[in-house]
């Protein structure tokens, strides 16, 4: 692969760098993987993208943000340039992206991988979220994976499913004077899916016409340049400063859980090109008292340091530290430092997680993936009983703040439910996850406050069905 130089700065203009003038156009020039678009699994693939523009505006509004930072990160280590559309098949570029099973950021990092890759996680600050940390580890571990290897796309396999499993399955291949190829190894389902999606989103791009779409141009110029920080920022004071919104600042700052930067570091923050520089003057003008500001809480009457901690969005333990506190004990009238601010960061930081609806979906599915009641997807998406869901229709979950009852046994197909003594038709919607509207319509009641020990429910899971 050829090697390229870097980004040139000329005070406020951006010379392009590797040619091209689209961002599109440096993938598909400096694409190399070899594979054939005839293949089964890379066909099905394909499906999801054939005449879905809506996916593919998706994709280069998501990335415009990052995907220049990855295309130079892979280009700059010689690395194939396709790596850097994981993310979109990961998280769909989304930072803030949270699968069930705790993987986070646009590279997906379970905590136990992100441990290994040395990236710090505490109350402050995620770094499977920050786009610099986590993409640095996510590069390296691809690396380390291909020199165990010496094949690309059994590295990307690793990504998915772990080095171990794609080890084991060669050697085993092997053994039996098989090809150890991705395509003649037995892997899980979902590993098996994972680099033809790669492969498909590829396809597309260096081929839309093929697919009846089209890519939006994408600047090939970065989109954020890396500011040092002196100390811990109020990241209010940073949206204040900048004149970007606290969305925006987020936006690109998603490793930062909490109102202010770690203060125990990293010491940097990313901001649009076109406002960096103006930042980084007024910034260095600052004294660090200036940078971050705590608010003053007068402890009430019934006041508890578990109270304060949660009304804050802090733990009790760092609210200890902060007033040098050696025990529980607070007294009313007692003077407490607090984190300011944290009505507009709640409702930041309690964005919905949004999920797309594939075929085969339903509502109490949706509902069971990510821990939450069926009931709750009904009110957050406005949704009507009466109607299917569609495919790739946007559904809001909140669940960072939801904290879910004891998940019950239930079956997920349709089934009866014998009224018991004491059942009212709220305890027993709530029972399955369901609303009462719900139970009343698939059972045609017409005095619903009447039913009685003995009486036969339908519980119709299947009406909420993906048409």
């Amino acid at each position: 692969m050829k090697k390229y130089i870097a980004c040139i700065f000329v005070s406020f203009f951006i010379i392009p760098i590797y040619g091209q003038e689209d961002l599109w156009d440096v993938i598909r020039e400096n694409s190399n993987f070899q594979y054939s678009a005839d293949r089964s699994e890379i066909q099905k693939a394909l499906k999801i993208y054939q005449n879905n523009q809506y996916l593919v505006d998706r994709l280069s509004k998501n990335g415009q943000r990052y995907l220049y930072h990855m295309v130079d990160e892979t280009l700059k280590r010689d690395m194939p340039v396709e790596l850097a559309l994981l993310p979109f098949v990961e998280s769909q570029f989304d930072p803030y992206a949270q699968s069930p099973a705790g993987a986070s950021g646009i590279w997906q990092f379970i905590l136990s991988t992100a441990r290994e890759q040395g990236l710090k996680r505490n109350w402050w600050y995620d770094g499977r979220r920050d786009i610099i940390a986590s993409t640095n580890s996510a590069l390296n571990y691809l690396d380390s994976m291909y020199k165990k290897t010496n094949d690309w796309m059994l590295a990307i396999a690793s990504f998915n499913v772990g080095p171990a499993r794609i080890q084991r399955e060669v050697k085993k291949n092997k053994n039996l004077g098989k090809q150890t190829d991705f395509w003649s190894l037995k892997l899980p389902k979902e590993t098996s899916k994972y680099l033809p999606r790669l492969l498909a989103l590829l396809e597309v791009i260096k081929n839309p016409q093929n697919y009846n779409v089209d890519f939006p141009f994408l600047p090939n110029r970065p989109y954020f340049r890396v500011i040092d920080i002196p100390s811990q920022v109020d990241l209010m004071q940073v949206a204040n400063i900048s004149g970007l919104s606290i969305e925006a600042v987020y936006e690109l700052n998603p490793g930062f859980n909490q109102w202010a930067t770690d203060p125990n570091g990293p010491f940097y923050l990313l901001l649009p090109i076109g406002i960096a520089d103006r930042f980084e003057i007024k910034l260095n003008s600052m004294s660090e008292e200036e940078l971050v500001k705590w608010d003053k809480y007068i402890v009430k009457k019934g006041d508890t340091l578990t109270s304060i901690s949660k009304k804050y969005m802090i733990s009790q333990a760092l609210l200890k530290e902060i007033n040098n506190l050696d025990d529980d004990l607070i007294f009313e009238n007692e003077e407490l430092t607090v984190p300011r601010g944290p009505e507009w960061l709640k409702d930041y930081l309690n964005k919905p997680d949004i999920y797309f609806v594939s075929k085969g979906d339903t509502l109490w599915s949706i509902a069971k993936k990510y821990g939450v009641q069926v009931s709750d997807l009904i009110v957050w998406n406005d949704l009507s009983t009466e109607r299917f869901l569609q495919i790739n229709q946007q559904i809001n979950i909140y669940p960072k703040y939801y904290v879910p009852k004891k998940k019950k046994k239930v079956n997920l197909n349709d089934l009866t439910y014998p009224v018991k003594r004491g059942d009212t038709i709220s305890k027993i919607a709530k029972k399955f996850g369901v609303t009462g509207d719900m139970i009343v319509q698939w059972n045609e009641l017409k005095n619903p406050e009447v039913i009685y020990p003995g009486q036969v429910l339908d519980i119709k899971f299947s009406d909420l069905k993906v048409n």
